[in-house]
């Protein structure tokens, strides 16, 4: 009998541990819980003993990740049991430092993530270290600025080339954390240094990550993961007229906030110079080449209207105006004997403008003024202005003169252009026919455009090597002058003062906008581009 009760307890021992233990085998909390999921983030800053990965733990199965890293050998299909890291617990996004690598040798890589189910793998991605004598390039990401609704400006600095050429460079964004240059991203070149991005395609209040990266034959590095906002609100709309050559021929490209479109194929030369917006209708001039014959053109919406120049060497636009529901153009017309004439288009209908001499003259800027139609150009090596088809010769001191740009405001006449003198040219203003001189003739010097904004004189031009700015006379540098750049078109609208112009990045010119003095590039810089006339509205 005491046997039996010895048996009968040790029985009911047996039955409760056996219980407890297939109790625990399905999980303290969850009995239906099941594995974790997760992927293998891609490698990067291969050298050639580390490299870093991560992973992405998008599910925990129900029950806590105690542990999560990755693991990696040379044999495909690597546990945790052998070569790992421990990346904290938890789901989401984890980075991971693989260290104590040789030299050009086939490593596959696994994130994993355990729970009390167990561990679980993401998948697997195979990489090559690098030589010991080449290694990735080294990248830092440039601050983003000049952030729109839809547009930013990022770029970074490229300081070691790891070895190996650098064959392309940029910046990479996404909305979520560690861009790839695999996704959205630039092409800024080749090779070490600063470079600058334009970001564009974006959506209004929206954060975005952004890295820049740099390639060479060992593969893809990047610089730090930096966070901006898009910015909401309508704000006011800014058209670019910028041109940009293919190779083949020239686009003529109609940016509105940061956004392309093409008005020419690339097919022929062509050049767009100047943009003017009117209620919802937006004019662009400019000119297109069919042969050897250039046809002054006006695109309105996107449409094309020939406005003159089918016979001999043809004829191009330079400006155009709308006042009410009359469209101005004005520009120049070239006989068979390649002889320049001024001319001004009224909807669609060529006047030439009198008083020009042969060999040069041209109408470079048409502005409306009530009644009153200006004209700002050049006749036989003379800045002139044409009131209503009457010429007047601006006065300066020097043998040869172009005026390029003309405002009006009130009763003032604004004139800006340049003036050839000893040992170079000077940037001009003439206000009602009195001359001004914005730079000293040390180096080349032109004015290209002038705002006025109530009291104040916005002049864009040039002097040296560097895009400028003059506001009431007094200069601000766009540019450090180490690449040729030039401020071409400035508009005023409220407190914020808009330029466009180009800068050479050492082998192509890049299209930009400065607003208040911080660029942004409109083009990518792997094709001369150019951008002539900018509008604010």
């Amino acid at each position: 009998m005491k046997h039996i009760r010895i048996i009968l307890l040790l029985s009911v021992i047996a039955f409760g541990c056996a219980k407890e233990m297939s109790t625990e085998n399905f999980g303290p909390t969850n009995p239906s819980a099941i594995l974790p999921t997760l992927t293998t983030t891609t490698v990067t800053s291969i050298t050639n003993t580390t490299a870093l990965s991560g992973g992405n733990i998008s599910s925990d199965g129900g029950s806590a990740i105690t542990a999560r890293g990755i693991c990696w050998s040379i044999s495909t299909n690597p546990v945790v049991t052998g070569s790992h890291t421990s990346d904290g617990t938890g789901v989401g996004v984890f980075t991971s430092s693989i260290t104590g690598l040789t030299a050009n040798t086939i490593y596959y890589v696994r994130a994993y993530a355990t729970n009390f189910v167990g561990t679980s793998y993401g998948n697997e991605i195979s990489f090559t270290t690098t030589t010991s004598s080449t290694a990735l390039p080294t990248v830092t990401t440039t601050p983003i600025t000049a952030i729109t609704t839809l547009t930013a400006s990022g770029g970074g600095n490229v300081t070691a080339d790891g070895g190996a050429v650098v064959t392309a460079r940029g910046v990479c964004w996404s909305t979520t954390a560690n861009p790839v240059a695999t996704g959205n991203h630039t092409t800024d070149g080749t090779g070490t240094g600063i470079f600058t991005s334009a970001i564009t395609g974006l959506t209004a209040g929206t954060t975005y990550h952004v890295r820049a990266y740099a390639t060479n034959s060992v593969g893809t590095a990047y610089g730090s993961d930096l966070v901006f906002t898009t910015t909401t609100g309508s704000g006011p709309d800014v058209y670019v007229v910028v041109t940009e050559s293919n190779g083949t021929g020239d686009i003529v490209k109609l940016f509105k906030n940061g956004v392309a479109t093409d008005l020419t194929g690339g097919t022929n030369h062509a050049e767009g110079r100047s943009v003017f917006v009117s209620g919802t209708d937006v004019y662009v001039c400019g000119y297109e080449h069919s042969g050897i014959t250039g046809i002054a053109k006006l695109w309105k919406n996107g449409v094309a209207t020939n406005l003159g120049g089918t016979a001999c060497n043809g004829a191009l636009a330079a400006s155009v105006f709308v006042s009410g529901s009359d469209v101005y153009v004005t520009g120049e017309d070239y006989d068979c004997a390649n002889n320049a004439f001024p001319r001004l288009w009224k909807n669609g209908i060529e006047t030439t403008l009198p008083g020009a001499t042969l060999n040069t003259a041209g109408g470079y800027s048409v502005f409306v003024s009530g009644t009153d139609v200006y004209v700002a150009g050049e006749s036989g090596g003379k800045a002139r202005i044409w009131k209503n088809a009457v010429p007047t010769d601006l006065p300066n001191s020097a043998v040869e003169s172009m005026a390029f740009s003309v405002y009006v405001s009130g009763t003032d006449v604004y004139v800006v252009g340049t003036a050839n003198n000893t040992p170079f040219s000077k940037a001009k203003l003439w206000k009602n026919g009195v001359e001004t001189s914005l730079t000293d003739g040390t180096q080349e010097g032109t004015a290209f455009s002038v705002f006025v904004s109530g009291t104040d004189v916005y002049v864009a031009g040039r002097e040296g090597q560097t895009a400028k700015i003059w506001k009431n006379g007094v200069a601000t540098s766009l540019t450090n002058g180490t690449n040729l750049a030039t401020a071409v078109s400035v508009f005023v609208f409220g407190t914020d003062v808009y330029v466009a112009g180009f800068e050479f990045n050492g082998t192509n010119y890049i299209a930009k906008i400065w607003k208040n003095g911080v660029a942004t590039s409109l083009t990518n810089g792997l094709n001369h581009a150019s951008a002539y006339s900018i509008f604010v509205k």
